[in-house]
């Protein structure tokens, strides 16, 4: 049998659709989807913030409304989710490397508080404030899972 028609990647909103990334940051490489079915997961900062959004770090998104704002927009998708590993589909998620919502590995940290000439920040090791949101759910429902970086 086919194993990827038995995966479902669950994919960060602009690995598939760039034109919803802060402008001026680089297109990510496109992604091989292969045969494997796949879920594309809304884009929480273009939806709280709009198009016109400035550059944000992890730790300026570590609140309360923003937290609740990203497990709310997941939960349909973690329905979804669950009906479909529960019919047996191995499920990987694939997110957005130093974003300070969608990251896996890498996110962003720093951006001083205020008014600022320059914005500055580090990428430190951690997940995004999303991604900490989509894991906790889905351990939650005891749903099995992978996760990478793009």
């Amino acid at each position: 049998m086919d194993s990827e028609k038995h995966t479902l990647l669950v994919v960060s909103h602009c690995l598939l659709n760039p034109s919803s990334r802060l402008s001026g940051i680089k297109h990510p490489s496109r992604i091989d989807v292969g045969k494997s079915n796949i879920m594309q997961l809304p884009c929480p900062e273009l939806i709280f913030f709009g198009s016109n959004r400035r550059e944000i770090t992890k730790d300026q998104l570590q609140h309360a409304s923003y937290r609740r704002f990203c497990h709310d927009l997941f939960e349909p998708f973690a329905d979804m989710i669950e009906e479909l590993y529960n019919k047996g589909l191995e499920i990987k998620i694939v997110g957005v490397g130093k974003s300070p919502s969608c990251a896996v590995e890498y996110t962003t940290v720093g951006g001083p508080a205020g008014k600022v000439l320059e914005f500055s920040h580090q990428h430190v090791k951690g997940k995004g404030v999303f991604f900490e949101e989509i894991e906790r759910e889905l351990f939650e429902r005891g749903i099995s899972f992978h996760t990478c970086e793009h």
